[in-house]
C-alpha cells in the first residue's frame, strides 16, 4: 500500500510540474511559429523577384474539391 502511495505522489508531482512548464512552452512555440512565418514570407517574396516569371500559372486554374 505504501508504495502505491508513493507511485501516486510521484504521478502527481510530475503532473503539477507540467502543468506549471506548459503555459511557457505555448508562448515559446508562438514565438518561435511567429518568426517562421515572418521568415516564409520573406523567401516567398525573394522568389517571385528572383523566379517568379518563370513558372507558368496552372490552366485552368485549380479549385478546391468539394464532397458531393
Amino acid at each position: 500500500m505504501e508504495g502505491g502511495k508513493a507511485l501516486l505522489t510521484l504521478f502527481a508531482l510530475a503532473l503539477s510540474l507540467a502543468w506549471i512548464l506548459v503555459p511557457f512552452a505555448i508562448f515559446a512555440v508562438r514565438n518561435l511559429l511567429r518568426e517562421i512565418l515572418l521568415e516564409q514570407r520573406r523567401t516567398n517574396t525573394l522568389l517571385e523577384h528572383i523566379g517568379g516569371y518563370r513558372i507558368p500559372r496552372p490552366q485552368p486554374e485549380p479549385t478546391p474539391w468539394r464532397a458531393p
